[in-house]
């Protein structure tokens, strides 16, 4: 193979000594995520004589464009032995190895789940490389099929130890940073389990280790400038702004341009359900008052969104639980509400009103009741009291911000650590964050954002503006640690002798 400088301690270099079975490489554009994969798959292809390796992409157009070209580069011309046709779209090397170059074509939805079925399902292989794994056509099914696929056994036949005697069975990925599936049921869990010990559901590990069966590299633009163009570096700079700089240029997984809550990040705003229930017990432990906080947004076919909550002495916000149904008759919401509310039996008082929709306070007709009578009032009958949040739509969006947005002086639920947001949300509400992370403004017809959200799948962002709605704002919430109440003050009850040690006697 050509010369391609790989400087021990890169991300390149990091990645090319992986040996999990699943290797993620993200980063910025240009930053050498495309080359390095071309040359551990032909390193792979080399030492494993007779192997069978899949190089796909979502389309044949975006396979030839990029990654084809590549492989096409860097392999040594009197390694092949037949080079790929129109007929047979696969590389032929001498040493018995084959590499197919497919695109992962799909044949329609599955109506239950959205999923798509591959047409790459009647192979098997030694070793896998997709190529932006992210691209709209390529979903999580497509991912688990592919690791099916992954059942070859040639012979390694290379000098390095670290390598597995067959197969070798390594699926490598390649991607931009995005907010997609593959962030949030791969590389979210991933993280989680790396930054804190959390193991997450969706986390691939190993049935007798018990240990994550993959690795994830990410590396900004810059850690490949030696193999760039010094303009490329340049345009780049000059060209991306905000998000779009974060994302294709330094390589962090962050969120589009154009969200109505740009700050919200899993890995600081999302926690486990065990955190979150370990620092309500800790706050009744503490004897502090926690303020109990509920919120509704109703719909008829869209979704209807219950959340609860509770406040702690910091005034942070941690939404515990709560569901989100489309299809979900009236009638029966308030069964449902009880039954999560009598989960935290013990722990939390519900004597508040649920702050909902002004909407619902409105006289209309739901489903087949014709009396004309309003959804609150409906709820009312069956036992299920509330009260109307605020309706001031842009006003309730920067109060959302403000409370997701770190302070400089306030910890955070978990960590301690300040800086820290004033809203929690537990991870296993998925719902929060697929909607959170579809929120976008409207634009006109330049393309340019206007300050109007888009009115679809915003029901748990507006169950959010109304649990908030009653709330101070941020900016008298976060205080410096010396003004804020002492802890005996939200104490409901004090034994003798922690009311002596508060009054000195």
């Amino acid at each position: 193979m050509k010369d391609y400088k790989l400087r021990k301690g890169t991300t390149q270099w990091r990645f090319n000594k992986s040996r999990q079975k699943i290797q993620i490489f993200a980063g910025g554009f240009g930053n050498g995520k495309t080359t390095s994969v071309v040359i551990k798959g032909l390193q792979i292809a080399k030492d494993y004589p007779y192997s069978s390796g899949l190089v796909a992409r979502e389309t044949y157009p975006k396979l030839n464009d990029t990654i084809r070209k590549e492989f096409y580069k860097w392999t040594p011309p009197d390694w092949v032995k037949k080079w790929p046709t129109q007929e047979d779209n696969s590389m032929h090397l001498i040493n018995g190895t084959t590499i197919h170059f497919r695109y992962i074509a799909q044949r329609g939805k599955n109506q239950e789940d959205g999923s798509t079925t591959s047409n790459l399902l009647s192979a098997a292989y030694d070793w896998i490389i997709v190529d932006q794994i992210e691209d709209p056509g390529i979903g999580y099914k497509d991912f688990l099929d592919l690791l099916g696929r992954l059942r070859g056994d040639a012979a390694y036949q290379g000098d390095d130890e670290t390598m597995p005697d067959t197969g070798p069975r390594f699926f490598m990925i390649t991607l931009n940073p995005s907010r997609t599936w593959i962030y949030k049921k791969v590389v979210w869990p991933y993280i989680q389990w790396k930054e804190h010990g959390i193991f997450l559901p969706d986390l691939i590990v190993d049935p007798d280790t018990k240990e994550p069966m993959l690795d994830v590299f990410q590396g900004p633009t810059m850690e490949n400038a030696e193999n760039l163009a010094p303009d490329f570096i340049k345009t780049m700079e000059a060209a991306y702004k905000g998000q779009m700089r974060e994302r294709f240029l330094e390589g962090k997984w962050v969120a589009f341009e154009g969200l109505v809550h740009p700050h919200f990040d899993t890995r600081v705003h999302g926690i486990s359900r065990k955190q979150a229930e370990d620092h309500l017990n800790d706050c009744l432990a503490r004897h502090v008052k926690v303020r109990t906080i509920e919120s509704y947004d109703f719909g008829v076919v869209s979704p209807s969104c219950y959340m609860l909550g509770f406040v702690d002495d910091h005034g942070r916000v941690v939404v515990l639980d709560g569901f989100y149904s489309a299809e979900f008759d009236y009638s029966v919401q308030p069964a449902a509400i009880r039954e999560i509310r009598n989960r935290y039996i013990g722990r939390l008082e519900i004597k508040r009103r649920i702050i909902a929709d002004p909407a619902i306070f409105r006289k209309q007709v739901v489903a087949q009741y014709k009396g004309g009578t309003s959804v609150a009032e409906l709820m009312n009958k069956l036992g299920i009291f509330m009260e109307p949040g605020g309706n001031d739509v842009l006003a309730g969006i920067a109060k959302v911000n403000s409370y997701l947005s770190e302070h400089p002086k306030m910890p955070h639920v978990v960590t301690g650590k300040a800086p820290g947001p004033l809203l929690y949300v537990v991870n296993d509400l998925g719902w929060f964050e697929d909607e959170i992370g579809s929120y976008y403004w409207k634009k006109n017809p330049l393309g340019i954002s206007i300050d109007e959200p888009v009115d679809h799948n915003d029901h748990a962002m507006n169950a959010t503006k109304y649990m908030l709605s009653h709330l101070p704002d941020a900016s008298k919430i976060v205080l410096p640690a010396d003004e804020r109440p002492k802890p005996y003050l939200l104490w409901h009850e004090m034994e003798t002798k922690d009311y002596r040690k508060a009054v000195r006697v």
